[in-house]
């Protein structure tokens, strides 16, 4: 054969190949009346008139208002808009979506909706890809949803359920059941989430927990701006890190920033020091270990004999392991099994066991009252072991009404054994009045008063009571008969007894209860910024 002769039965093939192409493309149409339907390609064309189907094979494709079908094979169903492709199903609308890797395809002409199914089914667009076995998609707007789990990658996040909607316009996701959200510095479980990926945001409702490096986060609702790395956590909210949990009605947090605040409820545990703090608003700055705490504070410090509550106006806490130090201003108050205080200012330094009192603090320990212009407790085996008073030292207790015991000077230091006073060591300017029975009994009559001044002196106590007094220098004063005691004389200078002003442990503990408030879930207008007010900087407290 010649090479003319081969070059017109190879050209006559083509045409042939064309005109067959042309011919069950004109037949599909005018047979159907369906001018959208397209068949485009496919070897083998057989139509029934009587069940009114039309099978394509090998190598179909069928174009659909602007949609491409590819498969090994199709059916349609004429009758009712139908079209079902067999084998190595693919769907795509250009610069738009593939729908990929599908065995069986279910194509409803109405509606523009496509059911996949097949062992790894994946849809891609610009923002994302999805793999699973099972999808019904729909091509006019663009919508998708699957009910057998799904695998999607977003940029550098990725995300699990086990159901889902995906809104190809508005790139949003909607997942539920089993969520799971994977990013390169955290994990996210919820039962529903709702994702943008254009802004990269994720709203979860239901339980939810975020684990990252730095710290684990529990919910019920709230969103997460994946990209900003600012969150918001409601319903009681929780952020665990280390031996440190936060948990309130809600919480801001921005990552990048280490900053957090929150609202509502606040409750903030350490677990190495047996620690609570309580209130109802609160900032927490990561990098400096800082915290703020307003709105009714509360403070309580465990243990299983003792425990100790402080109470004030706002609460700075470090929690630094070398620095741990909770700071209390305005309108103080302590209280502990053995002791109770109030005063403007408070500092306890956990690493030293020290806790300082400011501005004129009063404390009571069993009868007595104590004053002065600054304290300072020593703590020892949780328990206060030495009180130092500095200027205007004062100690006072009630013998009968109107009648005191009294001890004062410029400077007070007091030993305690089991919170128990034990001994007083008064300098400068010191004075005693003290009034003597025949015996140590409750039931026995003063006999006497013992009024003394000194530079020094030190007073033991044994049981409460007054057992010996050791003058240093000469002392100036004397013993006289409960009778002859002038009543001019029976207040030392500044005494003021003020036990009706001692706190009561149900103050303390009014502030641990929850307040109920209404719940809002979080809006998707806009994200709820941290307030961007300036860093709070702690008072420096004189001492």
């Amino acid at each position: 054969m010649s090479i003319v002769t081969r070059v017109i039965v190879f050209s006559l093939k083509i045409l042939k190949k064309y005109i067959a192409t042309v011919f069950i493309l004109f037949i599909f149409q005018n047979i159907n009346g369906q001018s959208e339907v397209q068949i485009i390609g496919g070897e083998r064309l057989t139509i029934n008139q009587a069940k009114r189907l039309t099978v394509i094979a090998e190598n179909v494709v069928i174009k659909h208002n602007g949609v491409t079908i590819q498969c090994d094979s199709a059916i349609r169903k004429t009758d009712l808009g139908i079209i079902e492709g067999f084998g190595n199903v693919y769907i795509f609308q250009p610069d738009t979506f593939t729908l990929s890797g599908g065995d069986y395809l279910k194509y409803d002409e109405s509606s523009k909706t496509a059911i996949v199914t097949g062992k790894n089914v994946v849809l891609r667009d610009a923002q994302m890809t999805l793999q699973t076995t099972s999808i019904l998609y729909n091509t006019l707007n663009q919508t998708g949803f699957y009910t057998n789990g799904a695998d999607i990658q977003n940029g550098s996040n990725n995300l699990k359920s086990k159901k889902g909607y995906y809104f190809r316009r508005s790139n949003v996701f909607n997942f539920k059941d089993n969520v799971v959200l994977t990013s390169p510095d955290y994990v996210m479980y919820s039962d529903t989430l709702e994702y943008f990926s254009g802004s990269k945001i994720a709203y979860f409702f239901g339980p939810t927990k975020i684990v990252s490096e730095e710290n684990i986060i529990h919910c019920n609702y709230g969103w997460y701006n994946t990209k900003t790395e600012k969150a918001q956590f409601s319903k009681k909210a929780s952020i665990i890190s280390g031996a440190n949990t936060i948990f309130a009605d809600s919480l801001l947090y921005d990552k990048k920033k280490g900053e957090g605040r929150g609202i509502g409820n606040i409750k903030l545990i350490d677990t190495i020091e047996n620690f609570e703090v309580y209130g109802q608003h609160g900032l927490y700055y990561q990098k400096s270990k800082e915290t703020w705490v307003t709105q009714n504070p509360l403070a309580i410090k465990k243990d299983e004999t003792d425990t100790m509550y402080i109470l004030a106006d706002t609460f700075y806490y470090i929690n630094d392991t070398l620095n741990k130090t909770l700071k209390a201003y305005y309108n103080t108050a302590i209280i502990q099994k053995e002791f109770q205080g109030k005063c403007d200012s408070l500092v306890y330094q956990f690493n030293d066991s020290l806790i300082s009192l400011f501005h004129s603090p009063i404390l009571w320990s069993k009868e007595n009252q104590i004053v002065g212009d600054t304290m300072f407790i020593l703590l020892k085996n949780k328990k206060m072991h030495r009180l130092k008073v500095m200027n205007n030292a004062f100690l006072a207790s009630e013998v009968k009404s109107g009648y005191y015991n009294q001890i004062a000077g410029d400077y007070m230091n007091n030993l305690f054994t089991d919170n128990k006073l034990d001994q007083v060591l008064v300098e400068g300017n010191s004075e005693i009045i003290y009034y003597i029975r025949d015996n140590e009994t409750d039931s026995a009559e003063y006999t006497g008063v013992n009024k003394e001044k000194c530079h020094k002196m030190l007073i033991f106590f044994d049981s409460s009571r007054v057992s010996n007094i050791r003058f240093y220098g000469k002392p100036v004063g004397k013993i006289y008969p409960i009778k002859e005691f002038p009543e001019s004389e029976k207040h030392l200078e500044n005494l003021s007894w003020k036990v009706d002003q001692k706190p009561v442990i149900d103050t303390f503990l009014e502030r641990k209860k929850e307040i109920k408030k209404s719940f809002a879930l979080p809006s998707k207008s806009k994200e709820s910024p941290i307030n961007s007010k300036k860093k709070l900087k702690p008072k420096k407290i004189s001492k």
